[in-house]
């Protein structure tokens, strides 16, 4: 089977993660691969779908929202399917609120992790009690503070 991407790819696809704004020419300045060759394996790479899209990083504590955790989610089945929802349909109103930064079904005891951002304690409770809690679907919900993130 033919390889997807080679070497060089790999080196652009790297420079792009850690900034997606750098200009083609400085791709080709870090690389050491012509400035011609960079754009058209960039354009390549798009064509496959390996790069989906270009997106911002947020540093959220940065707009007074200092707190993270992960929210556990224990989902009913039933209760979803008799009001015609599926799990994704769930995931997706969650995913709505903009305070929301993933949102994933896993394995495990639980059926849906998602990982929040919040102003304060407050405000985490809130949307945890009050909205969360209140979605059809939603059974059972534990809360992980995030205490330390890795740079």
């Amino acid at each position: 089977m033919k390889q997807l991407i080679d070497e060089k790819d790999g080196k652009i696809l790297e420079i792009l993660r850690e900034n997606s704004n750098l200009s083609t020419h400085k791709i080709s300045k870090k690389t050491l691969i012509p400035v011609t060759t960079v754009n058209n394996r960039v354009k390549k790479l798009k064509e496959l779908g390996v790069i989906k899209k270009y997106t911002v990083e947020i540093d959220k504590s940065k707009l007074g929202f200092s707190l993270s955790a992960y929210v556990f989610i224990n989902i009913s089945l039933k209760e979803l399917k008799q009001e015609g929802m599926t799990t994704k349909d769930l995931m997706g109103i969650i995913r709505k609120n903009p305070n929301i930064e993933s949102v994933d079904n896993v394995t495990g005891d639980v059926d849906v992790v998602a990982k929040i951002r919040a102003k304060d304690i407050n405000e985490l409770n809130n949307y945890i009690v009050n909205t969360l809690s209140e979605y059809k679907g939603v059974e059972k919900t534990t809360t992980a503070l995030i205490l330390t993130k890795e740079p």
